[in-house]
Formats: C-alpha cells, structure tokens, sequence
C-alpha cells in the first residue's frame, strides 16, 4: 500500500482499489477470506477509504488488534455504534443498550442479566431446548428433502422466546423482523419495507419490534415475571434508581438480536463444515466429542463478522496511527483464522485442541449469552447425531447480505433418519419459515 503524510491512502495493497468491506453484497456473493488473509499479512491496519457515499473507516483484521479493540474501551468506544450499518450516524441507542454501552456504564446493564445466563441458569433449560432443537429437526421426519437453514432461523427466536418470556404465537412475527433488522440489504428482506429499500427495511424492523417490547414491558404484573424482561424491570441502580422504561426495551431488543445472530448461522455453517469434510463428520461421529466441535464451529462460522468501535484518541498501531474519532471495524472472522493463533486455520478441524476463538467477543463486551449459544449448539447437534443416519447437500447454500452477519440463508439437505429418528415425526414443527403471525 502506498503511504501519504504517514498515513495509508485510499489505494489496496497493490496500488489498485480494493473490494468495499461495507457492502453487505459482497459478503454475499464474494468470499471476504482471501482477502482478510492479504491483509493480515501486508496492511493489517488498513483504511477502508469512502465508497459510494458510505464514510470512510479503519479495518482491523489481526487475532491480536481485534482482541485489543474489542477489549480497551479506553481507546476504543462503543457508544457511537457497533455495527458498519450506523457509520457516520449517531446512535441513539449509545449509553443506554448494553452493546453500546462502555464500563462503568455497562455494569450496570450487565449485572440484571448475568445471572440468568450464568453457565449453571441456563444448564437448567437443557430439556427445553432439547424440546426446541427435536422439533426444528421434525422437517427431516417429514420429508427427505428440507432446507436446514430456512428451520433454524426459529431456533434462536425460539429461546429467546423462553428466556424472554414471549409467547410462541409471536415468534413467527419477531423472527421476519429481526432478519430484516441485521440484514436490510438481503434480497429476501429488501421487500419488507414499504419502499423496498434498505432505511425502509431497516426503520420497519425496528419500529414493530420496538412496539412489540413496548407492549410486553407494559403488561400489568411484567415485573414479577420469572424471565430476562422482568429482571430488567426489577432492576436497581446502587442508588436505587430502576432502568427506564426505553433503556428495557433496547436491551430486550439488544438480547434478541444478539440470539438471532450466533445460534442459527453457526448452526447452518456447522452442518455446511461437516458435510464438506466427510473425514470430519466421521471422525466426530464416531468419537461423540459434541463440545470441541462446537468450538470449532463458532470459531469456522464467527457469525458475529464483525464489531465497530471509534477511537477515543490517537492510537498508534504498526507503525500507522488512526487519528481520533475515527471509526474501526475489527473483524472477528478474519481474527479467528489468524495463522499466527491457530494451526492450520484453514482447515475445519473438529476435534481442534487449544482453540482460543474470540467468536463471542472479549473483555466487557464479550457475549453475555455465550453459555445459552453454546449449549443450543451442543444440543442440536447431538440430536442430529442420535436421529438421523445420513444427511447430504442437496442444493447449493445462498449466504446472507450482511456485513454483520456470516450467515446462511438457505442449505438445502436431504437426509435419511435413524430407527430412533422416526418419533421426530410426532412434534409439532418449530415453524413455517412463510408464515409470519402477528401477535
């Protein structure tokens, strides 16, 4: 990359532009790996210059440089945004939803939380989510031929529903819109909005599930619930002020949207792994180790690609220095196939020991639902494990538009079920994938 005034220019590595890493389109169609490994290795402080009316922002794409963005809010801040999509606006949500909240701020959010999500709480709701994950694999007790990924996008709506206490008649509804709210620029969300294009899309999304949380938190008695909205309500400063009534329902909002974005597309992207390395498949069959291949999963998938932050001042990193102010975009998909941390990262690995992925984040902002992700995945694959006797590609998968997002939209399978997998046929289905009731 050619340097001006001690700062990269506008140029890629070569002299030549680079692709936009802010077009949602891109990630869908193109396979951003290649060239995160190109930057790893010669411009891993790259600056994204503006493209097509879009800001300009700084890309970091080493295991060490994310860790450290997502871990200093002294040097970098959440409370301007944490995804590309509010580049160059002021959010609105800053200080007061937990995601884009800093510490001490962020405690204070966290605390109601965290012991509801606590790796002992949620080992209670395996029987439920075992329910869950039974009735979303029914679709292969029903027919041979079925589109996984299109079955999972109920999965995380479903346990959100039951950490958050909401009634399974609204999850079709909740679901429609929290796709559309982390991937506005898909082709199949671009019609949601009454305009057809992406502020539309994304303004439509918000305002029906902020009224749906509005509504819940409204309820008489929702206080008392046994459930995250509840706690939020209940929930007391150390002067003993509760959280308003807004900053509830964004981290309602904020809970429900962190759901919907690991366990589902690491979940499709899972599946897509194994059935890409036989050898793999096998290997994990054959030695029942579900929890290495989890991880192995989360660190393959990084379905959180990425987390923006902006400078609080100058930051000095190999030897370039980002001015304050600006915005950074550390990409955990880059991160976790950083070939300085993992041996042979190209290659999925199912029984990989150590495995030291940062798919859930570090420091404060690492995923307060990190233990529910992983024990929904554990469970869902070894139910897939116990019932089904093959299961086979059966079309190619469509990735999601989004840049915040590593997703699987569609992976079509056909599958051939074990004698055990027959009474799968008895549950009632997770969801129509279209059929989206209004609560």
């Amino acid at each position: 990359m050619r340097i001006t005034d001690g700062a990269p220019d506008c140029s890629g590595m070569a002299g030549e532009p680079g692709p936009d890493l802010s077009d949602p389109h891109y990630f869908g169609t193109g396979d951003p790996h290649p060239v995160w490994a190109a930057l790893r290795q010669g411009d891993p402080v790259h600056r994204q210059c503006p493209h097509a009316g879009k800001p300009e922002f700084w890309a970091l794409v080493r295991y060490e440089d994310v860790s450290r963005v997502l871990s200093r809010h002294d040097e970098f801040t959440a409370a301007r945004g944490n995804i590309l999509t509010t580049l160059g606006q002021t959010d609105v949500a800053g200080g007061k939803m937990l995601a884009v909240t800093d510490p001490p701020q962020h405690k204070r959010l966290k605390e109601p939380l965290s012991p509801r999500l606590s790796k002992q709480s949620v080992h209670a709701l395996e029987p439920a989510l075992r329910e869950l994950a039974r009735r979303l694999l029914s679709a292969g007790a029903r027919q041979d031929a079925w589109d996984f990924a299109a079955q999972a996008t109920f999965y995380p709506i479903a346990i959100a529903g039951l950490l958050l206490g909401i009634p399974e008649t609204s999850w079709g509804h909740l679901k429609h819109f929290t796709y559309a709210a982390v991937a506005e620029s898909d082709p199949d969300y671009a019609g949601s909005g009454d305009g057809g294009d992406q502020p539309d899309v994304l303004s439509r999304a918000h305002s029906e599930i902020f009224l749906f949380f509005h509504r819940e938190v409204s309820r008489p008695g929702r206080a008392d619930a046994d459930d995250l909205i509840g706690a939020l309500l209940r929930a007391r400063s150390d002067e003993g002020e509760p959280l308003t009534r807004e900053e509830v329902i964004l981290n309602a909002y904020s809970l429900l949207i962190g759901a919907t974005v690991t366990t589902s597309h690491a979940a499709s992207a899972g599946l897509l792994a194994l059935l890409e390395n036989p050898a793999e498949y096998a290997r994990w069959r054959a030695s029942g180790d579900t929890a290495s291949l989890v991880e192995e999963i989360l660190r393959w998938s990084s379905p959180a690609n990425h987390a923006l932050r902006h400078t609080t001042g100058p930051v000095r990193m190999h030897g370039t220095t980002i001015p304050a102010g600006r915005p950074v975009a550390a990409w955990l998909g880059s991160a976790n196939r950083d070939e300085s941390v993992f041996d042979d990262p190209f290659r999925f690995r199912a029984d990989r020991s150590p495995n030291r992925h940062i798919a859930f984040g570090v420091g404060a902002h690492r995923c307060v639902g990190a233990h529910t992700a992983r024990l929904a995945l554990t469970v869902l694959f070894e139910e897939i494990a116990q019932n089904f006797e093959r299961i086979d590609l059966d079309g190619e998968p469509r990735h999601l538009h989004s840049t915040f997002i590593a997703g699987i939209k569609s992976l079509p399978v056909r599958t051939v079920l074990r004698p055990d997998g027959a009474a799968l046929a008895e549950l009632r289905p997770l969801g129509d994938p279209d059929h989206h009731p209004h609560p």
